[in-house]
């Protein structure tokens, strides 16, 4: 199975993931915009049992309106954002995809938050897209 490391801009922290995402997410909200300083965020769900290791000093900023109870764990030293524990699904865990650094890394499978989507940044047409956020159902993993 195919492992994939994700690391921050200094290469102080980083996770390493086994297998495929269970999804890839596209989200445009006003939050990720600010949180990543880019127009969208992409992140890719892994469960717990997918992750073969995690490295370094890590920080959490937990301040989200939109996430309430979403630990953002970012590099103590360069600050970039590597994973997160999505805790409304208990055992799944978000990995920015940038952190891969990786070309050939799986698209993504559905957007959200496309109310705020920069009006120049290409629509990916996906038949899994939401205006706003969608109900936690809709969001489930696929595997139990």
């Amino acid at each position: 199975m195919r492992e994939r490391k994700a690391e921050c801009c200094c290469g102080d922290m980083s996770i390493t993931v086994r297998g495929e995402p269970e999804r890839v997410i596209r989200c445009h909200c006003h939050y990720c915009q600010r949180r990543t300083g880019n127009v969208f965020q992409t992140s890719a769900w892994f469960f717990e049992d997918q992750i073969v290791s995690r490295t370094g000093e890590a920080r959490i900023f937990n301040d989200s309106p939109g996430n309430p109870g979403v630990d953002y764990t970012f590099c103590a030293r360069c600050g970039s954002t590597v994973y997160w524990p999505i805790k409304v699904f208990p055992g799944l865990y978000g990995v920015a995809v940038g952190c891969f650094a990786d070309a050939e890394f799986p698209p993504p499978t559905l957007e959200v938050h496309t109310r705020h989507q920069h009006p120049w940044v290409q629509s990916l047409g996906l038949s899994e897209s939401y205006e706003e956020r969608p109900p936690p159902e809709n969001m489930a993993p696929k595997r139990a």
